[in-house]
C-alpha cells in the first residue's frame, strides 16, 4: 500500500513511512522520496550549494577513473566521490535533475538505514516524547543540504557505520568509517574520533566536565579563535587541495562574507542556544545519574555522545562548516534521549525532550525555508507522475 499511496502523494507517504520503517515498502518509499527531492530541485536559488553543483555538472568534462585517483594522490583533489559520480553519470545524461536524483537515491539508502537503526531502539508504543524525538531526528537529516553532494552523502554513511561499529559490534563497519573521508575530506577528523571511541574508554566523569566547558566556550568562539590550530593542521595534511580549502574557510575575508548572511547569523544563534541546552542537560544528568535507571547500552551511548559533543562544539564556530560535526552528535543525542526516556519516564526527562523543538526552532525553520527555496511547493502536494514529467528532458 505504501507504494500505491506514494504515486498519489509522495510527500505524505514519505512522512508516514518515517514512523514505519520496519516494513520493506516503507523503506523503499523513504529512499525514493530522497531521490525525488533531488530530482525536483529548481536550481533557481543562486546561494544554494545545488546551484553550484548544477553549474559544475553542466560544464563537467568526464575523467577516466584512473585520472581521478591520480589527481587525488597528487593532492590536486580533496576527495574522489564527486568526480566519480559526475564522470559516471556523464556517460548517460547531461540532465542535472537526474544527477541530483541519483545523489538523493544513493544517500537516501544510508539515511534510511540510520533512521531505521534509530527506530530499532524503540521498545514501547509511540508517545508524544518518542514522536518528538523521531521528528527531530528526521529534521537532523538536513534535506536542504542535498546540494552539498559530498557532505550530504558522507554524513549518513559515516553515522550508520559509527553506530554499527561501536554499539552493534560490527567490525566490518570500519569500512564505512574509512570511506567517508574519500567522499568528503572533512570526515578525516570524524573518522579519527570514531576509531578513538571504538578502541579507547575515556573516563566519563572527565569527558563530562570537558563537554560542559566546550559547550560554554563555543558560545564565545569565532573563526579567528582557530588561527593557531590552523597552522598546526596545515603542516600535517599533505594535500594541497585540502590545505587550500582550510585556508579559504579560515580567512578573515571568507568569514566576513559568511557573516553578512542572515542565515549564517541565525544558525550561529541556534548553535549558542543548543549549547546552553546541552549544558543544562549534562548538569542534570551529572547530578542525578545515580538515581536514574540506565542500561549498559544507554551508558555507552552517553559516553560516546560526550566525546562527539566535545569535538563538535569545539569546532562549531569555525567558519560556516564547523557545525557539520554537530549533526553526528545530534544523532547520538536523540538515540540517547530515546533510551533514557524509555528507562526513566519522569517529568524532567520529558521536559528536556519537549524543549528540543523550541531549542532547535531556528534550525527547523531554516530547513523548511530552504526546502522551499530548493524545490518550490510542487513536491509537497502534486502526484508522482506530474512531478516526474516536470524535468524529464
Amino acid at each position: 500500500m505504501h507504494l500505491i499511496f506514494y504515486i498519489i502523494s509522495p510527500f505524505l507517504t514519505f512522512l508516514y513511512s518515517c514512523f514505519d520503517l520496519r516494513k520493506r515498502t516503507a523503506q523503499i518509499v523513504f529512499v525514493l522520496f530522497f531521490g525525488l527531492f533531488g530530482y525536483c530541485h529548481t536550481f533557481e536559488d543562486s546561494r544554494a550549494d545545488s546551484f553550484r553543483k548544477y553549474e559544475s555538472f553542466s560544464n563537467y568534462a568526464a575523467l577516466e577513473y584512473g585520472d581521478i585517483y591520480d589527481n587525488f594522490r597528487a593532492g590536486e583533489e580533496k576527495d574522489i566521490y564527486e568526480d566519480l559520480l559526475f564522470s559516471t553519470l556523464k556517460l548517460f545524461t547531461d540532465n542535472p535533475h537526474i544527477m541530483m536524483m541519483v545523489v538523493g537515491l544513493v544517500a537516501g539508502i544510508f539515511y534510511m538505514l540510520v533512521v531505521k537503526r534509530f527506530l530499532e531502539d524503540r521498545v514501547m508504543e509511540y508517545t508524544w516524547p518518542i514522536a518528538i524525538l523521531v521528528i527531530m531526528f528526521i529534521f537532523n537529516l538536513n534535506f536542504p543540504q542535498l546540494g552539498g553532494i559530498r557532505s550530504f552523502t558522507a554524513f549518513p554513511i559515516f553515522t550508520y557505520s559509527l553506530i554499527r561499529l561501536i554499539f552493534d559490534g560490527k567490525r566490518t563497519a570500519i569500512i564505512g568509517i574509512l570511506i567517508a573521508p574519500l567522499i568528503h575530506f572533512g570526515y578525516i577528523l570524524a573518522a579519527i574520533v570514531a576509531i578513538v571511541a571504538w578502541l579507547l574508554r575515556i573516563p566519563s566523569a572527565l569527558m563530562h566536565y570537558i563537554a560542559i566547558f566546550t559547550c560554554f566556550a563555543s558560545i564565545f568562539l569565532d573563526t579567528s579563535s582557530y588561527a593557531g590550530a590552523l597552522d598546526f593542521v596545515l603542516g600535517s595534511v599533505g594535500n594541497e587541495a585540502i590545505e587550500s580549502r582550510i585556508v579559504n574557510y579560515g580567512s578573515a575575508e571568507t568569514d566576513m562574507a559568511f557573516n553578512m548572511s542572515l542565515t549564517t547569523r541565525l544558525i550561529r544563534l541556534n548553535n549558542q542556544i543548543s549549547a546552553i541546552f546541552l549544558i543544562a542537560l549534562m548538569v542534570y544528568l551529572r547530578r542525578n545519574w545515580s538515581q536514574l535507571h540506565t542500561s549498559p547500552y544507554t551508558s555507552k551511548l552517553y559516553n560516546v555522545l560526550l566525546l562527539f559533543i566535545i569535538v563538535s562544539y569545539a569546532l562549531i564556530s569555525y567558519s560556516v562548516v564547523g557545525q557539520r560535526f554537530v549533526y553526528i552528535a545530534m544523532v547520538l543525542l536523540y538515540m540517547f534521549m530515546l533510551n533514557l526516556y524509555q528507562e526513566n519516564r519522569n517529568a524532567t526527562v520529558k521536559t528536556f525532550i519537549y524543549m528540543m523543538p523550541i531549542v532547535c526552532s531556528l534550525h527547523i525553520m531554516w530547513n523548511i525555508y530552504n526546502c522551499y527555496c530548493n524545490t518550490g511547493l510542487d513536491i509537497y502536494y502534486q502526484p508522482l507522475p506530474i512531478l516526474m514529467l516536470k524535468y524529464l528532458h
